[in-house]
């Protein structure tokens, strides 16, 4: 048994077009699979960005509020949160009644953007959140330091159910948030 000269091995390098063929319909199955998640990430990531927004807001006007001794308010862009709101300062601070009208807003914040719906309560809609002085929310109806909390409410569809955060305002001006469970479906309440 000899040794046969000038033999070549041959290797093959590479996929054939079957093994492609299943490679590429695995991967397809796998993203058709994870962008409907991606998706509501992406939706749950806006929603909480737009709390956070609101948050802050809320934030700097009570420390306004205290820091100048003065009442300082979060009001709705045209009465309506999801088309942005203001941070407006008391236009007559020597009076007894909170009035935005002649104030300079020290801050706006843009619409929310399509498709978001933003609603605040305090026992019926309300367009503004007013703190006092002392930080405490101020009711602009009674004149007074509100009894009750002040609830936010933000919300967007996606896909086959909707993303929601409750943002609480207590009547003592503390603030608290968390997700709203209880939204389900594919629209906002």
């Amino acid at each position: 048994m000899g040794r046969r000269v000038g033999a070549t091995i041959r290797l093959e390098c590479g996929f054939s077009m079957v093994e492609l063929l299943i490679a590429l319909a695995i991967l397809a199955v796998l993203v058709s699979l994870a962008v409907p998640g991606m998706r509501t990430l992406l939706v749950s990531r806006q929603v909480t960005g737009a709390r956070n927004d609101l948050l802050a807001d809320l934030q700097t006007a009570r420390t306004l509020a205290i820091s100048r001794t003065q009442r300082v308010g979060v009001v709705a862009s045209g009465g309506h949160w999801q088309d942005g709101w203001q941070i407006q300062p008391d236009g007559t601070p020597s009076a007894a009644s909170y009035s935005a009208a002649s104030a300079t807003p020290l801050h706006a914040h843009e619409a929310l953007g399509a498709g978001f719906t933003a609603a605040m309560d305090r026992g019926g809609a309300i367009d503004r959140v007013v703190f006092a002085r002392d930080g405490s929310v101020y009711d602009t109806a009674s004149k007074a330091r509100a009894s009750d909390d002040t609830t936010f409410g933000v919300c967007k569809p996606a896909g086959a159910s909707a993303q929601a955060m409750v943002l609480v305002v207590h009547a003592s001006g503390q603030m608290e948030s968390y997700r709203d469970r209880r939204v389900s479906g594919a629209s906002c309440p």
